[in-house]
C-alpha cells in the first residue's frame, strides 16, 4: 500500500519522488513517511541517480503532518507521528545528493518544513507557502520556528509563524527563499534544466561540498574554512578530481564517475 503513496519516475540521472495522498493534500501519515524514507533509502544507493527531486501531487506539494495521525494515541515509547516526520526531515536535508524541491501547490507547516530541507526550491506560479502550526495550537517541530528566521528576516518569519497566513510563493523569491517562480506548466521543464547541469557534476565532490555548506552556520568561520579545505585535500584523491583537470587539459567534457 505504502508503495502508491509516492510515485518514482526516473528521467535522465534525475529521481523524482512524486507525493501521491492527492485528496489529502499529501498529508504526511505514517504510511507517506514510511515510503519516501523507503524511497530515499533506496536512491542514495543508487549511483545512477545524482539529482532527486520531490514533488506532490494534485494541488499540494504537501500540507503537512496528517493532523489525524496527531490525534492518536501511542504506547509508551512507540514513535508518534512527529518523530516520524522529524526523522524524514532530517533524512532530506542529510541527504549525500542534491535535492530539489519543486513546489507545485500549498506547502503548509510540515510541508514547508520539508522544502525547507531540500538544497533547492522551484515553484510553480499557483504555489502557496506558509506556516500554518499556529492555526490549530501546534508549536512547529521540524523546523519551522527554529530554521526558518536563519533563511528569512525575522519579521517576515515571525508574520508567518504567528499569523499562519499562506502566502504567494512569488513573495518569497525576494528573499532568497525560492530559486524561482515559473508558470505551472513549466515546472518540471525548469526543475528537470537545472538538475541536469547538477547531474553533469562530479557526485563525490558535490557530497562532499553539500556537507559543508549545511554545516557551515554551525561552526565558527576558521573551523569551516579547515573543514573545506580538508574536504578539498580529499577531493585531491579522487578519480573525478583527475578526470576534471584531464578534462579540462583536453579541452574536452568531464566524465564523472562520483569517486
Amino acid at each position: 500500500m505504502t508503495e502508491n503513496l509516492v510515485t518514482l519516475n526516473r528521467h535522465n540521472a534525475t529521481a523524482w519522488l512524486t507525493l501521491n495522498r492527492a485528496p489529502a493534500m499529501n498529508a504526511l501519515s505514517f504510511e507517506l513517511v514510511d515510503a519516501l524514507l523507503t524511497h530515499l533509502h533506496t536512491l542514495e544507493r543508487d549511483d545512477s541517480v545524482r539529482v532527486i527531486v520531490l514533488t506532490g501531487s494534485g494541488k499540494a506539494f504537501c500540507a503537512g503532518a496528517d493532523l489525524k495521525n496527531l490525534n492518536e494515541q501511542r504506547a509508551p515509547g512507540e514513535a508518534d507521528i512527529l518523530d516520524r516526520v522529524v526523522e524524514l526531515l532530517e533524512a532530506v536535508r542529510a541527504f549525500p545528493k542534491p535535492v530539489i524541491a519543486a513546489v507545485n501547490g500549498l506547502a503548509l507547516a510540515g510541508g514547508m518544513e520539508l522544502m525547507l530541507c531540500c538544497d533547492l526550491i522551484y515553484a510553480s506560479d499557483s504555489a502557496r507557502i506558509g506556516d500554518a502550526h499556529c492555526n490549530y495550537g501546534i508549536v512547529p517541530g521540524g523546523g519551522g520556528a527554529a530554521l526558518m528566521p536563519r533563511i528569512l528576516p525575522l519579521p517576515i518569519a515571525k508574520y508567518l509563524l504567528f499569523t499562519g497566513e499562506f502566502l504567494p510563493a512569488q513573495f518569497f523569491q525576494q528573499y532568497g527563499l525560492v530559486n524561482e517562480v515559473v508558470a505551472d506548466d513549466q515546472l518540471f521543464d525548469t526543475v528537470m534544466t537545472v538538475a541536469d547541469i547538477i547531474s553533469s557534476k562530479s557526485p563525490i565532490g558535490l557530497r562532499r561540498t553539500k556537507r559543508i555548506a549545511n554545516e557551515t552556520l554551525d561552526k565558527s568561520a576558521a573551523d569551516a574554512l579547515r573543514d573545506e579545505r580538508l574536504a578539498a585535500r580529499d577531493q585531491f584523491r579522487s578519480y573525478d578530481f583527475r578526470e576534471g583537470i584531464t578534462a579540462f587539459l583536453e579541452k574536452r567534457t568531464p566524465q564523472f564517475k562520483g569517486y
